[in-house]
């Protein structure tokens, strides 16, 4: 499975790979971006069957980021976990309604993400 992980923050793109991998995960099959712009350049050159995507920061800007990948091609399809250090029903909803697969609260366990992965890849 090929994942393609959008955050700025190296420590979060080291937590995730090491939770992916313990999933098992190939690590050579996980990729990071850390803005928008190489994210969206990524997802439409290649094919990714998940991704995870954080709404912290004005680099990465989740909500256009999720307009962006929506309205492209073969990523219109691709499964987006959104994931926040600040839950508030304002993101949930804005993240729901730009087209993300699914939203989970950071700090994230490993079952957090196992099951986010399970409920976005079989839609």
């Amino acid at each position: 499975m090929k994942i393609l992980l959008i955050e700025p923050d190296s420590h979060k793109q080291r937590q995730l790979r090491t939770i992916l991998t313990s999933l098992g995960h190939r690590s050579a099959d996980i990729e990071a971006a850390s803005d928008r712009k190489t994210a969206t350049s990524l997802v439409r050159k290649k094919k990714y069957d998940c991704s995870f995507l954080t709404m912290e920061g004005a680099e990465v800007n989740a909500v256009d980021f999720l307009k962006d990948v929506r309205t492209s091609g073969s990523s219109r399809t691709l499964p987006v976990i959104v994931y926040s250090n600040e839950v508030t029903k304002e993101k949930i909803v804005a993240a729901h309604e730009a087209g993300s697969s699914g939203f989970v609260a950071y700090p994230f366990s490993v079952s957090d993400i196992e099951s986010a992965m399970e409920r976005a890849t079989k839609k």
